[in-house]
């Protein structure tokens, strides 16, 4: 599933869009009223947590990728196509996402300060959410979209271990100090994703996510399907600390 760093990236490579006008809007999704779209200028693209947001000046189309979507600009993928818009310039194809037609204004239906990349991201109360949930996993914690929008499986891995914290930790037995920096290295790993993304070098900082050896201690990592979500954790049981009540 594409993290918040990677919609932003998207949203780069297709700013050559913005201004332009569909000249042909098709696809399998029923929710999308094709007709009205074409003739329509984009004028903006923007993006919250994992979605990507076209704007028109009446309606917004979002897309979510989920687990498993593909999108091709200015080519085709030889499978069912959910939403492709076309104008004089380009094109843009989505595969096996989620679409919508918004027709109410963004700022009605989204809390842009808990997304991680937006200008008006606010630590304090992405901590506060936390601590209200302290029986939730920190690992679940991370991956929860209404607490901080845009982290993934990836940056959620990545921060617990330079934070040096247990993936199976209780959010209520980990001190608040260390929820807040575990917060704020959320949205540093996310301006470096970002960067790494935009350099072609992404996948050459990873230091546990898909790895085999802990950089810190070089014992082997493990790897395990944690929580209610079940995604996978890679950690090291040496290094990260885990929190959890004296009783247990």
């Amino acid at each position: 599933m594409p993290e918040g760093p990677q919609m932003v990236f998207l949203k780069d490579q297709l700013s050559h869009f913005v201004g332009e006008t569909v000249v042909e809007a098709k696809g399998r999704e029923k929710g999308i009223p094709y007709e009205l779209v074409e003739g329509q200028a984009l004028v903006d693209i923007k993006t919250f947590g994992k979605e990507l947001l076209f704007c028109f000046p009446q309606f917004t189309i979002r897309i979510h990728l989920v687990l498993f979507g593909k999108y091709a600009i200015d080519s085709t993928l030889n499978r069912a196509l959910q939403l492709g818009l076309a104008f004089e310039n380009g094109e843009v194809n989505f595969y096996a996402c989620n679409c919508r037609f918004i027709e109410e204004p963004l700022d009605n239906m989204y809390d842009w300060s808990i997304d991680v990349l937006h200008k008006s991201f606010e630590a304090k109360r992405a901590v506060e959410k936390m601590v209200s949930k302290p029986t939730q996993l920190i690992c679940e914690a991370l991956l929860d979209q209404n607490i901080v929008a845009g982290v993934g499986n990836k940056i959620k891995n990545e921060v617990l271990f330079r934070r040096q914290i247990h993936p199976e930790s209780l959010v209520g037995e980990i001190p608040v100090d260390k929820l807040e920096a575990l917060i704020e290295e959320c949205v540093t790993l996310s301006s470096e994703y970002l960067e790494w993304k935009r350099e072609g070098t992404d996948n050459d900082h990873w230091k546990v996510y898909k790895k085999k050896e802990c950089p810190r201690d070089h014992v082997p990592l493990l790897k395990e399907k944690i929580g209610k979500s079940a995604r996978s954790c890679y950690f090291c049981d040496k290094c990260q600390q885990l929190y959890l009540p004296d009783n247990l």
